[in-house]
């Protein structure tokens, strides 16, 4: 997960790198692995592409406080499955969501929360009759022991 000034930041360095004739290996490594997609105002950190055919949907870097809508969004529309499905489904459109996060995002999901099986409660309770006297109480349990 990249913190939102560090995501900032990256893209300056990308937009400096393209402009400088003699590059750092830094700025080549920087220009390697991402590119900047304009959307309207927005600028947006994008996985570069192995190939350039350019038919497959971008693959976008997501900051820290976008991280929570993003899996949400996805938990929410996956029908709240479980860790791999969100993950094969955030995979395709983000590159830098982790485990720990879905994990952790599922784990404080309310709805996946009721619908966690719970241990059935295994054992009978049995609650003992306390008298003083012997033989002042008694305690009968019935069977029904007839077979159809």
């Amino acid at each position: 997960m990249l913190k939102k000034d560090v995501y900032f930041s990256l893209i300056e360095e990308l937009k400096n790198a393209v402009g400088v004739k003699s590059k750092t290996p830094r700025q080549y490594y920087i220009l390697k692995k991402y590119e900047i997609m304009q959307c309207g105002d927005v600028e947006k950190l994008v996985q570069e592409k192995a190939d350039s055919s350019g038919s497959s949907d971008p693959v976008y870097y997501a900051h820290v406080d976008e991280m929570y809508d993003i899996i949400k969004r996805e938990h929410i529309s996956t029908g709240h499955d479980g860790r791999d499905k969100m993950l094969k489904v955030l995979s395709t459109k983000y590159a830098n969501v982790t485990i720990e996060a879905t994990e952790l995002y599922k784990s404080l999901c309310i709805e996946c929360l009721k619908k966690r099986k719970r241990r059935a409660v295994k054992g009978v309770v049995v609650r003992p009759i306390l008298s003083r006297d012997y033989g002042s109480r008694g305690h009968v349990d019935l069977i029904d022991m007839w077979h159809y």
